[in-house]
């Protein structure tokens, strides 16, 4: 009986001095692969040209083009946010992904719009505005 005990006993130590290794095994430890990082950079370059171009088209309005840039800033800041640690987890590349999913479906539900674009001034500069960059 004491046999028993004693083993008990030991066991249950062993597994309360070994709970702490295991506390952390939480989503830090699923590793998203520098891959992914690069498709995200990518992405975010992408949109940032599709606004650009929408905008040197006339396809989105003053307006539309600085929320557009706000949410893509935002959303870059966040994935910069991220990596921070060094690593970019599986639940973080997942909300990243779904940000810039969204961020595309607005692109895209702003350049096809039927809103009137206009210049904003109205005179021959506001025309090239791009070559006053």
């Amino acid at each position: 009986m004491r046999m028993i005990h004693a083993t008990l006993i030991a066991t249950s130590l062993s597994f309360l001095l070994a709970m702490p290794a295991f506390a952390d095994r939480g989503d830090k430890h699923h590793y998203c692969p520098s891959k992914m990082e690069y498709k995200i950079d990518k992405r975010l370059d992408r949109q940032f040209h599709r606004i650009e171009r929408g905008i040197d088209n006339e396809r989105l309005t003053y307006k539309e083009a600085r929320k557009l840039k706000k949410k893509l800033r935002k959303t870059r800041r966040l994935s910069k946010e991220y990596r921070e640690d060094g690593y970019l987890s599986r639940r973080e590349f997942r909300h990243l992904k779904r940000k810039l999913d969204n961020n595309s479906d607005l692109i895209r539900e702003f350049m096809h719009n039927d809103v009137k674009r206009y210049i904003a001034y109205h005179d021959e500069y506001s025309r090239n505005r791009h070559y006053w960059k």
